[in-house]
């Protein structure tokens, strides 16, 4: 699927339906269709072609949307910024895909003045919402109207790359996550067919729309099946609840911790939430909490699904089916996922000389889709060790239950192995998180002489508590649930746990926390 055309249906029934809703300004299927053929003009104006790189760095408002169909419509290759970047990320990103322009929001603007000073591909960098600041230097606005009024002609393949993604590793440079037309369009396709999307259903972006899922996830899905999507400005309980009774959405993908923000929020026992067909969380753990104070507040069970950059939305509850609490569900339509037992041999190429794990037992995560990315942008070598043949590695540790549904056990790297066994990081979260008194954790292996690694649980408690559990109790209610091996054998109470860039718990931040009580 080219995904200039992904819109074509719903423009050619329904031009004058709400396609995007953001703050006050609502846009037609017509109204944005034309925004998007101004914007390509505009790129086409400055010498933007076939396989240029157009960084965009700004915070979520409808124009991303039409920056991204702008690129796509002249095959160009949209590069989304992590709006949260600071200047030596922009560079970062713009110098390693070699980005020939940068458009920025400019109450971004402080951070990226400097960028094109260290950044010699770039062409020019350009201002939106420069309207308000009339010295804003290259205005977008400006490049719109000055251009012509000819018909966009472009040569654009379903193989060319449309999207580079840079992930937010815990360790080292972020990685360009390489997406073509086609990947993008078969995940589009999927999410259509197994959410069961339709041109009734009102999507609320509730995330980063800079990031996979927001954009690939969710936007782009619901504009192929002719609904409307309301773009929330920021993360903010207030403006979620707000969006929740003005404008009736059936389905949000969001954080756990945004939810459950959300939820617990005294407002929310006034908001309608009946609305929903779906509600679906992603991106981290869901804790016992988020599905008991969510249940308060909504009649409707709470999704979780598993995906990643290199492929968005792996996994998910089917959304009209069996939904089982803690597990995130089946693979959606035209998506391959093994629970690999061991890790390959060298002269193992495709897969196929490597074991599956058992039903309850936990390998790693490998998936093979056409919605897996090409690669990373300009990165053989990453790219050659996260494949084995067409199966993308994810590095992510699973299981599968006896109904085949899939549970997250944590990450590869993050396994803990204690004298001689291994001890998957969230199993022991999920346990810490069970406790009544437990808000949130986080579990890291921490250096022993004697044993190679320690369990080290960093944990979260719920605020407010009379009687707060104290480490005996937690060891005591952990003790019952877990191999005594697989108990913490370190314990420290924070009152709030590091996350990162997309809001995950930042494990490499807790290992450095874990090394510097240990130097104590």
């Amino acid at each position: 699927m080219l995904l200039s055309r992904l819109m074509q249906d719903a423009l050619a029934a329904t031009p004058d339906k709400p396609a995007l809703i953001f703050e006050d300004t609502v846009l037609s299927y017509r109204e944005l269709h034309d925004a998007i053929e101004r914007s390509a003009r505009g790129l086409l104006s400055l010498g933007i072609g076939r396989g240029d790189r157009v960084a965009i760095f700004m915070r979520n408002r409808w124009e991303y949307v039409e920056l991204y169909f702008a690129c796509f419509r002249i095959g160009a290759i949209a590069v989304p910024l992590n709006h949260r970047f600071q200047t030596d990320e922009v560079v970062f990103a713009v110098n390693h895909c070699t980005a020939k322009l940068l458009i920025a929001d400019e109450a971004l603007l402080p951070i990226v003045k400097d960028v094109p000073e260290q950044a010699p591909s770039l062409i020019g960098m350009y201002v939106y919402g420069g309207d308000a600041a009339p010295d804003a230097p290259n205005r977008w606005s400006d490049v719109v109207a000055a251009a012509s009024d000819s018909v966009v002609r472009s040569e654009v393949d379903d193989d060319d790359p449309a999207m580079i993604l840079y992930t937010s590793g815990s360790t080292g440079k972020p990685k360009g996550v390489t997406h073509t037309h086609r990947s993008i369009g078969a995940t589009v396709a999927s999410r259509v067919t197994t959410q069961q999307l339709d041109a009734d259903d009102i999507s609320l972006a509730a995330t980063a729309i800079c990031h996979a899922g927001a954009a690939i996830g969710v936007t782009f899905p619901t504009l192929h099946a002719g609904g409307t999507v309301v773009i929330l400005a920021e993360s903010d309980p207030g403006l979620f609840l707000d969006a929740v009774n003005t404008h009736r959405p059936t389905r949000t993908v969001l954080l756990p911790a945004q939810l459950l923000d959300a939820v617990v929020d005294p407002r929310a026992t006034s908001v309608d939430f009946g609305s929903f067909r779906e509600v679906a969380c992603g991106g981290d753990q869901m804790s016992s909490d988020l599905y008991d104070e969510f249940a308060k507040v909504a009649d409707l069970q709470l999704n979780q699904l598993y995906g990643l950059t290199e492929c968005e939305a792996v996994s998910m509850n089917p959304p009209f089916g069996l939904v089982e609490r803690g597990s995130f569900g089946l693979p959606r339509a035209g998506v391959e996922v093994r629970i690999v037992a061991a890790a390959p041999t060298a002269d193992d190429t495709d897969g196929s000389q490597v074991l599956d794990a058992a039903l309850g037992e936990t390998g790693e995560i490998w998936v093979r889709s056409d919605s897996v990315m090409t690669g990373y942008w300009d990165d053989p070598e990453h790219t050659a060790a996260t494949f084995v043949g067409d199966w993308l590695r994810t590095g992510d540790l699973g299981s599968r239950d006896a109904d085949r549904y899939l549970h997250f056990q944590g990450r590869i790297k993050e396994i803990i192995i204690k004298g001689g066994s291994n001890i998957a990081p969230g199993e022991v979260e999920d346990v810490l998180e069970a406790s009544p008194g437990v808000e949130l954790c986080g579990v890291v292996g921490t250096p022993d002489a004697r044993l190679g690694s320690l369990v080290h649980a960093f944990v979260e408690l719920k605020h407010g508590l009379a009687d707060p559990p104290t480490e005996a109790d937690l060891w005591a209610f952990a003790t019952e649930r877990l191999a005594a091996y697989k108990v913490p054998d370190r314990w420290t109470f924070v009152t709030g746990l590091p996350r990162n860039h997309v809001g995950k718990i930042d494990r490499h931040a807790l290992h450095i926390r874990a090394a510097e009580l240990d130097a104590t």
